[in-house]
């Protein structure tokens, strides 16, 4: 089994945001003043869908192109627009661990990166990959084999650890899951942020990824047939560029398709999705 290079985990964590996946995040360290331990449950669908719950509340909603909701100071606030970074925890949330705006974003691109090796997290079959800033610090990440979702995170010195339990591949979740229908308040325009990340930069990445599943699914036959052929994980992904001409991002997202990701009612689904950002990006 070949190992995937740095840039090819990031590229399948990016491709991540197009699935369904849930699991429970637990973040441990230290933060200076007090010692840190927080538990998140979370949900996620493809483009934005998001449900996070802290203990028996929920903390966070977000529906495909809607507003996001968060849980501030005990009651629900709905976001709209581009508020950027999402604070839910004293270090990193589930918001952290799959698409264009993880924490891999935050990582300087000045760190090294070791040759991945195979793990096991929770029964899954896992990459783990070291990165080494200029200082000689060190990182461990950990990412699903199937996924491409981070499952694991341990910070330089061990000064904090994230980790993954009960985590799930789904081919679909309700969509009630991620809708809101209790009370809500709209917070004022004075209370907004700016994004720390660059929106056009991850809303292309997302158009890429769209646009390339859509091209499986307008040719799944032949698209299946190109990654049984392939020997490796590499050469998969360039039969999918060849066949498709798509970006080495939307190759790693149609490699890492479910087969059930592969029916008419998910292109349907994609198709809208896509033009409704094309729609947004046109105005």
């Amino acid at each position: 089994m070949t190992a995937p290079s740095w840039a090819e985990l990031v590229g399948r964590n990016i491709a991540a945001e197009a699935i369904y996946v849930s699991g429970e995040m637990r973040m441990t360290g230290n933060t200076g003043d007090h010692d840190l331990d927080e538990r998140f449950r979370f949900w996620h669908g493809p483009n934005g869908r998001w449900r996070i719950e802290s203990g028996d509340e929920v903390v966070y909603i977000s529906s495909a192109g809607g507003d996001a909701i968060v849980r501030v100071e005990g009651q629900m606030q709905r976001q709209r627009g581009d508020f950027g970074t999402v604070h839910l925890g004293h270090a990193f949330s589930p918001l952290d661990l799959l698409g264009p705006d993880s924490m891999l974003r935050r990582l300087s691109a000045r760190m090294e990166a070791s040759v991945a090796q195979p793990a096991t997290i929770g029964g899954r079959a896992a990459w783990s990959i070291t990165l080494t800033s200029p200082s000689d610090d060190r990182a461990l990440l950990t990412f699903d084999s199937v996924t491409g979702v981070l499952v694991q995170f341990a910070g330089p010195r061990e000064s904090s650890l994230l980790e993954v339990f009960d985590f799930t591949d789904h081919a679909q979740l309700g969509a009630e899951l991620f809708s809101w229908n209790g009370p809500v308040v709209d917070v004022p325009m004075a209370g907004r942020r700016r994004p720390s990340g660059d929106p056009r930069k991850q809303r292309e990445q997302l158009l890429e990824v769209l646009a390339a599943q859509i091209a499986a699914l307008e040719r799944p036959h032949d698209v299946l047939r190109a990654i049984a052929a392939a020997d490796s994980g590499q050469a998969a992904r360039d039969s999918v560029i060849q066949l498709l001409g798509v970006s080495p991002i939307g190759a790693e997202a149609v490699t890492t398709m479910q087969l059930m990701g592969f029916r008419s009612d998910v292109a349907r689904q994609l198709r809208a999705e896509l033009a409704r950002l094309q729609g947004e990006s046109a105005d």
